[in-house]
């Protein structure tokens, strides 16, 4: 008589609520591109994170290259014009280095719309390293390059040692690197064919809205004492 081995899945550890959203529903209440969709980022959280595009009369997006250890898995929820960009239920996973640029095919047409989720798991007991990769409008030359590792934050203390204001570590990256991109010059000056690139457009992406609404809940959430909020 063969034995069978009884495996079970274990109850939850209350470390994580359920959660659940819509995901158009959130998009009216999300100040940035790769808003995470909830408010788990320590680790082995699975990390969805919404990126909407509309394109309008001058809208510039940008570009860059996006480094990441870890598998980016990206949806497309929704879509509107452009079917060069891909259209709703669209499924892909990137390469670990990939160029990170607006979905639509015209950025200033306001007709071309582009609703994504994209995910992510973070590791355990390691280091996650990113890197932020600007490269020239005119070669494709890299111009700099800004890198970070963290070891996410240990299951469970999403609510208590960092709080759950703490800004994500991707968009941080993203944000951080291009303010460094725009302050310098000679950064975006190519050293291949010398072309001046314009600094990065951090507004049309929203990062600037999500720093400015994470320092105000960080700081409100300080102000009620250790142990509210």
């Amino acid at each position: 008589m063969s034995s069978k081995t009884v495996r079970e899945i274990p109850l939850p550890s209350g470390n994580r609520v359920p959660l659940k959203t819509n995901v158009f529903d959130f998009i009216q209440n999300s100040v940035c591109t790769l808003s995470p969709l909830f408010p788990y980022v320590d680790e082995e959280s699975i990390v969805p994170c919404i990126a909407t595009f509309r394109g309008a009369p001058g809208k510039r997006y940008g570009r860059f290259q996006h480094f990441n250890t870890v598998d980016e898995l990206a949806v497309i929820f929704g879509a509107q014009g452009g079917e060069r960009r891909g259209t709703a239920g669209m499924v892909h996973v990137g390469a670990k280095l990939h160029t990170v640029q607006a979905p639509i095919d015209d950025p200033e047409d306001a007709g071309d719309v582009r609703v994504v989720v994209i995910t992510q798991r973070q590791v355990r007991d390691k280091p996650q390293r990113e890197e932020v990769r600007f490269i020239c409008d005119e070669c494709e030359w890299m111009l700099c390059k800004f890198a970070f590792e963290e070891i996410p934050a240990k299951r469970g203390s999403v609510r208590t040692s960092i709080g759950q204001t703490n800004a994500f570590s991707s968009i941080r990256l993203s944000f951080e690197s291009a303010l460094k991109f725009n302050a310098d010059e000679n950064l975006r000056r190519c050293g291949r064919c010398g072309h001046v690139n314009p600094p990065f457009p951090t507004a049309a992406w929203g990062w600037d809205d999500y720093a400015r609404q994470t320092e105000i809940a960080q700081i409100s959430r300080q102000s009620l004492g250790p142990n509210h909020g």
